[in-house]
């Protein structure tokens, strides 16, 4: 699993979410902070594996929600925690996102099917 904090969540724009059942994926299509100093920004996907659940708690937006920070939610002594799972709390400028997988990664493109 790629370290939570090496991601740069901030300022990811969130493109489109792709739920793939088949094989327990969830993938967040994102345009991806590169390089501040220059604001370039690639596409990417943020893949949570292992995938279990999301919860979407935000308001009517207009335009694509930015995330604003990520972090690791803590249930000490939940059965998540036993069996391999976390959960991800994903501020965004619309609400919060909450993701419950077993690892993530980052593609070096988006992700489709």
């Amino acid at each position: 699993m790629e370290e939570i904090n090496n991601i740069h969540w901030h300022d990811c724009e969130i493109e489109s979410v792709l739920e793939i059942p088949s094989k327990d994926m969830l993938i967040f299509n994102v345009q991806y902070p590169e390089n501040w100093d220059k604001n370039h920004f690639v596409p990417r996907g943020i893949v949570f594996e292992g995938y279990y659940s999301q919860s979407v708690d935000e308001i009517p937006f207009e335009g694509n929600p930015t995330i604003l920070s990520a972090s690791v939610v803590s249930e000490v002594g939940s059965s998540f925690q036993e069996s391999g799972y976390f959960k991800v709390h994903i501020e965004t400028n619309a609400g919060d996102r909450f993701v419950t997988a077993k690892s993530i990664t980052v593609l070096n493109a988006h992700a489709s099917i």
